[in-house]
């Protein structure tokens, strides 16, 4: 048996060795080409030595050249070649690849490799060349370019009287970083063509309003000036149609509740020009004061309001004495105390005045310095000694009074409630006022006004039965209900409108000066 078992390791051994000689031998004899059995992505290419397999491998692959892929965008498309997107095969790696298959690995490997390369088999994979990013973004961008909208805003004009827009539209662009991603990666899976999505841009400004509702609610009716002149009782207006409002505004891009809108600006100098011509219209009688006016306009406007009312101020005028003129007398004649004439003639004497002599007449303004109250009026009627309250024109009080005497008379003319003093003092005869409204200055510190009975330094209070002829030094009286009234319901600046002449005190009645002069 030991002998037995000894042969058969010998011829064992003697096995091995011509085995590994044989395929020593066939490695030697394959040592220059790619041992048979080897492909490439399934394309043949043992027995080939490298150079030859790659030329193999470039015939029998796709052509790069040849190879197109297409981008679609929307409706567009660009059709580009794998050369021109850097993609391809590297034909001298697979070739290389090629050639090392079975000659990896320990001696013994490297030995048996191409038996078992050849009886066995070995498909590699291609080794395609991917595409150049750099190209990509290239064509990125050109598709980009090409597809790009941008938004349109909405649009507001203003013009004929009317407003006309139109809304805004979105825009659209191509999401360049996600495109080219997704190009590389349908390159990469072999794709022929990828579509890709654009993106909606919307417009800042999707729609006109509210600047169109309220450019349409300017332009619906004409826009009023009202002049309402009650120191001269003149009215009259102006309009500016809606073609010419449409001229005072200007369609900007602005922001409304913190977002981007259209905005409608006011163009300051256009109404500037209207109000201009204004007061052109109204001299050389009234005088347009453009800023309190242009306040009131703008406020109008801003207000989506049609109308707004103007102030207006009164020029001076001039009188040429006549023979028999006094002073006095011109300034009574006028309505104004004598002092404001002497105030606005500081060069003359006011007891010789020289025939022919020219006088500024002051403007009426200086009568009514307050804010005017519209909604009230006082009228006085010095002929019928009444006091008449109105308002909003309806006759609210009606009071019998005493005006000035003669020798003192109530100045006729326009005024208004100057001051309020509920128990006023007359220091020159030592009276008390009840109720004083000051309505115009006799001198410059001296009121004429109106108020109640008066009571002298001794408690007796002028009787009510004085009322109805003229009794004053030239305040208006009333009886103390009746002041009381008047007092609590006028407020400074309420006008108080004095006409006519007051006849004389009856023979015999009670005046003022008898009760100063007169103790009870």
């Amino acid at each position: 048996m030991h002998k037995v078992a000894k042969g058969a390791l010998l011829a064992a051994g003697i096995l091995v060795i011509l085995t590994l000689g044989v395929a020593v031998g066939y490695a030697l004899s394959v040592r220059d080409v790619i041992y048979p059995g080897v492909a490439v992505g399934g394309i043949d290419v043992g027995g080939l030595t490298a150079s030859e397999a790659a030329a193999v491998l470039q015939q029998a692959l796709p052509d790069p050249q040849s190879q197109t892929f297409t981008v679609h965008v929307g409706s567009q498309a660009w059709t580009y070649t794998w050369t021109a997107l850097g993609k391809g095969f590297d034909y001298p790696a697979m070739a290389a690849q090629a050639y090392a298959a079975g000659r990896e690995g320990a001696w013994l490997e490297r030995q048996t490799g191409p038996w078992q390369v050849r009886f066995q088999g070995r498909d590699l994979p291609l080794y395609p060349v991917p595409a150049d990013p750099t190209k990509v973004a290239q064509i990125v961008d050109i598709a980009a370019d090409a597809v790009f909208r941008a938004p349109a805003e909405a649009t507001l004009e203003l013009r004929v009287g009317t407003a006309m827009s139109a809304p805004g539209e979105p825009g659209q662009e191509l999401d360049r970083e996600a495109a080219r991603s997704a190009i590389l990666t349908a390159l990469e899976s072999q794709q022929n063509g990828v579509a890709l999505s654009l993106s909606p841009i919307p417009p800042r400004i999707s729609s006109a309003e509210p600047s169109l509702d309220r450019a349409q609610r300017l332009l619906s009716q004409p826009f009023v000036l009202r002049v309402d002149d009650v120191l001269t009782a003149f009215q009259t207006h102006f309009e500016a149609s809606p073609e010419q409002v449409a001229t005072w505004f200007e369609v900007e891009t602005g922001i409304l509740s913190g977002a981007p809108a259209l905005v409608l600006r006011t163009d300051l100098k256009a109404i500037e020009a209207w109000l201009a011509d204004v007061g052109a219209q109204l001299e050389p009688d009234r005088i347009l004061d453009l800023s309190p006016t242009f306040v009131a306009t703008l406020k109008a406007l801003a207000g989506d309001q049609h109308e707004a009312l103007a102030t207006v101020r009164h020029p001076e005028g001039r009188y040429i004495v006549q023979p028999g003129d006094a002073l006095y007398d011109i300034a009574y004649s006028f309505g104004f105390p004598q002092w404001r004439f002497e105030e606005a003639n500081p060069d003359i004497d006011p007891g010789n005045l020289a025939i022919g002599q020219e006088l500024v007449v002051p403007s009426i303004d200086v009568l009514a310095p307050e804010p005017i109250v519209r909604t009230k009026r006082i009228e006085i009627d010095l002929p019928a000694q009444t006091l008449r309250a109105y308002e909003d024109g309806v006759l609210l009080f009606e009071f019998r009074a005493s005006s000035g005497m003669s020798s003192t008379p109530t100045i006729a003319g326009t005024f208004q409630v100057l001051m309020k003093e509920e128990a006023a003092e007359a220091e020159r005869w030592s009276l008390e006022m009840p109720y004083f409204m000051g309505i115009y200055k006799e001198g410059p510190d001296f009121y004429n006004g109106i108020h109640a009975l008066p009571i002298n330094p001794w408690g007796y209070r002028l009787s009510p039965g004085v009322l109805g002829w003229p009794a004053s030094f030239g305040c208006i009286i009333l009886d103390t209900e009746d002041a009381r009234q008047l007092f609590e319901w006028a407020p400074i600046g309420t006008l108080v409108a004095i006409s006519g002449v007051a006849p004389g005190t009856p023979f015999g009645n009670e005046t003022l000066d008898q009760i100063v002069d007169n103790p009870p």
